[in-house]
């Protein structure tokens, strides 16, 4: 016998898969508008694009990315901003000159950054979109153009031996995803925000905290040239608490954490985010309250986030973007360097040794766990459309191979499906998940161990273990704030690793105590073959490559012992702290 609940039941799943069936209609009906658009467009650009007594391309590449975008602001909770976007975007790939010497990887003034992209209609109306394509192939044929004239005069003047081709000669492949819904609940993610807020009421030490809630669902269509046509769906769900409060002594202090997740049934429900968010506060209010250190020359370790940060910033780095761009402007080559930009550091590192020699370092896209923890830098075919490939990186503590994306270098010439890029971001080689693996390990226990064997044998009477560090690309207005000042205060280049949030005193007796206001000096990716010891544990480090929802990445890694380093007092100027205390201690 149907009851009257089950029947309520019955046509709620009527009406579900209903609604998931328009939906699925919908994307495929955007596909089948998208896909023709791009390619009557681009078989006729290839066959009578042309500027009088000038070139035509050899090359184009259209990405269409199909996005909805949900961005979600709260503290105290209460909502401070709430925004749900709909957008299409089409960034083009268009090269004349050929493989070899083409308008690419090459830098005139300010341009040459970044990706060219253009908005395009969100109904599905072939002309409009079609139109826009056009036109926005035409702006990128002109400045092609142009820029391959100025780089044959740069180069003209120069001497550069073994400089590697442009491009690579990208197989053909075809890989059609199953489209991504937009599906994106605003009220719940509201709800969300403002129910984990709400814990930091009780911490008025903490004078400012915030809580954004990102999420991004994307189709990506790509079509080029050489035949290759794909579709992928994407979806992210950023959870980013940045924090602020202030020392007795004056001292700004910031922390924060990030949770990322791929996966809608993977976030968490309000009661697991508050204990998540009360967990962030409790700690911040200790560091607020922790004593400071003058400086500090000896052992440390980096466990939990701060490894899988250190690895990031010294190794990561090393690896991506490769090959680096010729700069016309040798000073706008310099200023880049200086202020963290570029990287590639590795390029010329092959063969050589970079980590210890029980190190082996990979980088897989094809992996959605590693044991029995979730990464999400994994993709199906990358942003050039090429299949993702398991690249091994490091060997015995040796450099063996490069990730490569679109371009080759004077070493490694074929493509390894890293290819990765955003709206408005070029294309380059970048990681994945990637894995660091020791042949030597020990429990964490004995790791802390050495730690204090190795003061003793220098007369410290404490070491320093961190378990998080800054992140250098954060985007909060308060650490955009304080990375300003940091850069303004200084004459030369920014240390190679950020300073520590997070960072403990340990002593014989296995104690730890918080301390503040330290930041790393004389810091190079160097440090990495100083690696002493490493532990058995397993983190992964979630996080977003240039900040961008498009490009999720993961390190996977163990706990690290350092030799040797020096940290040294913060030189931050300390503002004066607000003149009466929040309203909220009186409560």
């Amino acid at each position: 016998m149907i009851t009257k609940h089950s029947r309520k039941t019955i046509v709620i799943g009527i009406i579900a898969a209903l609604l998931g069936m328009a939906a699925f209609a919908y994307a495929q009906q955007a596909g089948d508008v998208l896909f023709k658009a791009m390619q009557d467009e681009l078989d006729r650009n290839m066959s009578q694009l042309v500027m009088e007594n000038l070139e035509r391309p050899y090359f184009v590449s259209y990405t269409l990315d199909d996005m909805q975008q949900l961005e979600v602001h709260a503290t105290l909770g209460t909502l401070t901003q709430s925004s749900l976007d709909r957008g299409r975007y089409l960034s083009t790939d268009l090269r004349v000159g050929n493989y070899s010497l083409d308008n690419s990887n090459f830098v005139s003034g300010f341009s040459g950054f970044g990706a060219n992209y253009a908005q395009l209609p969100i109904d599905n109306n072939y002309d409009a979109i079609r139109n826009q394509i056009y036109l926005q192939t035409d702006q990128v044929y002109k400045d092609a153009v142009e820029t391959i004239s100025k780089k044959r005069a740069y180069l003209q003047t120069r001497v550069i031996t073994n400089r590697p081709d442009d491009f690579l000669k990208l197989p053909t492949n075809r890989f059609l995803d199953k489209p991504e819904e937009f599906d994106l609940n605003r009220a719940k993610f509201e709800e969300l925000a403002k129910a984990a807020t709400v814990v930091f009421r009780d911490y008025p030490d903490i004078i400012s905290s915030d809580l954004k809630i990102q999420s991004a669902i994307a189709n990506q269509y790509l079509l080029n040239t050489n035949g290759t046509r794909t579709l992928r769906g994407d979806r992210l769900y950023i959870f980013d608490l940045s924090m602020m409060g202030k020392a007795v002594d004056g001292e700004d202090i910031f922390d924060g954490d990030r949770i990322i997740y791929n996966s809608l049934a993977a976030i968490p429900s309000v009661a697991d985010l508050t204990t998540w968010a009360k967990g962030n506060a409790d700690r911040m209010s200790k560091l607020i309250k922790a004593d400071t250190l003058e400086e500090y020359i000896g052992p440390v370790v980096f466990t939990a986030d701060a490894a899988g940060e250190f690895f990031r910033q010294l190794f990561v780095r090393s690896i991506s973007n490769l090959p680096q761009p010729t700069y016309e402007n040798e000073q706008m080559a310099a200023m880049i360097g200086r202020t963290g930009g570029g990287g590639g550091e590795f390029a010329e590192k092959l063969n050589r040794r970079v980590l210890p020699a029980s190190f082996t370092v990979y980088d897989d896209p094809t992996i959605g766990k590693v044991g029995s923890s979730p990464v999400i830098g994994g993709y199906n075919v990358d942003d050039a459309g090429n299949t993702p490939q398991k690249v091994v990186l490091v060997e015995n503590g040796k450099l063996i191979n490069l990730l490569i994306g679109i371009s080759p270098t004077k070493k490694v010439k074929d493509a390894n499906g890293h290819a990765r890029g955003a709206v408005g971001k070029a294309i380059t080689a970048k990681p994945s998940n990637l894995v660091f693996e020791s042949s030597e390990k020990v429990p964490y226990a004995k790791l802390k161990e050495t730690l204090i064997t190795l003061c003793k044998d220098v007369d410290l009477p404490y070491g320093l273990i961190v378990k998080r560090l800054s992140d250098p690309n954060a985007s909060s207005t308060s650490l955009m704030m304080r990375r300003g000042s940091m850069f303004m205060q200084s004459s030369g280049a920014p240390e190679a690793l950020s300073s520590p949030w997070e960072i403990y005193k340990v002593y014989p007796d296995g104690r730890e105590e918080p301390v503040r206001g330290l930041q790393f000096n004389n810091v190079t990716v160097r440090i990495l073959k100083d690696i002493l010891q490493t532990d058995d544990q397993t983190f992964v480090y979630n996080y977003l490559l240039n900040a961008d929802p498009e490009m999720p990445a993961s390190i996977v890694t163990p706990s690290v012992l350092i030799e040797e380093m020096e940290l040294k007092k913060n030189e931050e100027k300390i503002m004066k702290p607000p003149l009466l205390p929040s309203p909220l201690a009186g409560k």
